[in-house]
């Protein structure tokens, strides 16, 4: 991809870290490609931030003074339209469940990292930075208010083997959207081919298995769908997979409380109500596919593949 044929500008990169070889690396590796910009910390990367329009910020997690989940929480704030690729060399579920559900990252990239992996992870950034900023350009002012403030309560979906789980859930959410229940994968996408539903919230295995091929699946051919985790375990590595090959919204730890996971599903609609107004913005969701067996998947994918999307963005 030519990287400055969009704008007529380099794309900027800001890349954050304690350590200043890991800084001159960084130089080294992208500077042919992108404008590369340095910070040595987060007080300094936001410092930079605040006066530079960056197109990607990654982070190494691990910093004095201020870690890189807690920097790309505040950056989200400061440059929402920034892509954010946290950079971990160790499980901290606390701070990578925070990165999904303040930070909302594009990818986790373990250290030490490929460089190959590292720049096709960032040239996907860029493009879904720059395809977004784009998309975002050509919405009247109008259609932006809509894209963000919109009323429709489609339907939530609620899967987990536990009966009682999801009369809870459903006791909580059910005065405010339409609540459909699924113990198996299958009896899912039965009421995803019949119900207009935007958000799925799932337990992190079904079946026996864990449920992040089938995100997997649901965000590479149906990306307006929006998934949240309720979980009662978990462990760092399933919450980075679920972001990497999943694109989940929110991950959120059993027990729930009402307000918590009201706020959440609304604005779990709030994106699923946008990415059916600006499809070009799903780039920002973009998935890395698993690699399985096609055997593995091939009924699972050609079901997806074949759903009927019960919205009328997608309908035509």
């Amino acid at each position: 991809m030519d990287n400055e044929s969009q704008t007529g500008s380099k794309p900027k990169i800001l890349f954050v870290d304690d350590e200043q070889r890991i800084l001159t690396t960084m130089r080294m590796l992208f500077r042919r490609d992108y404008d590369v910009i340095l910070a040595n910390g987060g007080e300094e990367a936001l410092e930079k931030l605040r006066h530079d329009q960056v197109d990607v910020i990654v982070s190494d997690q691990r910093m004095p003074g201020m870690t890189g989940y807690e920097l790309l929480r505040t950056a989200r704030n400061v440059q929402p339209n920034a892509m954010r690729i946290l950079l971990t060399g160790y499980a901290d579920l606390n701070a990578i469940i925070g990165s999904i559900n303040e930070g909302e990252i594009f990818r986790f990239v373990s250290k030490p990292w490929s460089n190959e992996d590292l720049r096709n992870t960032i040239a996907k950034a860029v493009e879904a930075s720059r395809t977004e900023a784009a998309a975002t350009g050509r919405l009247s002012n109008e259609q932006q208010e809509l894209v963000t403030g919109s009323d429709d309560k489609p339907g939530v979906l609620l899967l987990d083997e536990e009966a009682d789980n999801r009369s809870f859930m459903a006791d909580m959410l059910g005065a405010d959207f339409s609540i459909y229940e699924a113990d198996t994968i299958a009896g899912a996408l039965d009421l995803l081919e019949q119900k207009e539903i935007g958000v799925v919230i799932s337990d992190l295995r079904i079946e026996g298995k864990p449920v992040v091929e089938f995100l997997s699946l649901l965000k590479r051919h149906q990306p307006h769908l929006v998934s949240i985790i309720v979980t009662n375990r978990a462990d760092a590595h399933d919450a980075i997979d679920l972001i990497n090959h999943g694109q989940v919204y929110r991950f959120l730890m059993k027990p729930v409380r009402e307000a918590m996971a009201k706020i959440n599903v609304r604005s779990a609609v709030r994106r699923h109500s946008a990415l059916l107004e600006s499809p070009e913005e799903s780039r920002r969701y973009e998935v890395e596919e698993i690699q399985q067996p096609a055997t593995e998947t091939s009924g699972l994918l050609e079901r997806i593949k074949g759903m009927r999307s019960m919205f009328r963005a997608n309908a035509s």
